[in-house]
């Protein structure tokens, strides 16, 4: 069975290690008091930009550089299944910081974002209260669908490699 090339295996894991950072974050932050969240939330903002970077350089690369075929032996149904969850995948990891983004960019009072100290990224977009509320609860809903996809992504990982006794962990690992 064929194995990623080392340029998609760090996005793979780059991505991985950040939406879960970001996940982390954001649910540690939410009962802290209003300057330590600032810290967590600024750091979320942060990943999150970094997120949708390496996810569109993901799609970029990609594009011209085709996935090692999926082995014969892999059931049609769960072939579908896994592409539908990576497409999923690729969905939220677009949509899901530009809501941040457009939540925070349309409040009135986006102060720019700290990069992790390197830079700052301006999130204004606009005074607009409706697409702020809209995008808020967009933001928060698909945090949901985020989770159940990263579950299924690791449960059928597990299933495909310690189940079926394909080598599926190799595929992705360093």
């Amino acid at each position: 069975m064929g194995k990623y090339g080392k340029i998609a295996i760090l996005f793979h894991w780059a991505i991985a290690i950040l939406i879960v950072a970001n996940i982390l974050l954001a649910t540690l932050a939410e009962d802290l008091p209003r300057a330590t969240r600032a810290v967590y939330m600024s750091a979320h903002k942060a990943i999150g930009i970094s997120i949708l970077t390496l996810t569109i350089g993901r799609i970029l690369w990609r594009l011209g550089h085709r996935p090692p075929p999926l082995p014969g032996q892999l059931a049609g149904f769960q072939a579908t299944a896994g592409r539908t969850v990576h497409i999923l995948f690729y969905i939220l990891m677009i949509v899901m910081p530009l809501t941040g983004w457009l939540m925070i960019g349309a409040n009135g009072k986006a102060a720019p974002v700290d990069f992790f100290g390197l830079f700052t990224v301006d999130m204004a977009v606009g005074k607009n209260a409706a697409l702020a509320d809209f995008a808020q609860e967009g933001h928060e809903f698909l945090a949901t669908p985020l989770i159940i996809l990263i579950g299924l992504h690791v449960l059928g990982a597990l299933k495909h490699q310690f189940i079926d006794r394909m080598p599926f962990l190799q595929r992705m690992w360093p």
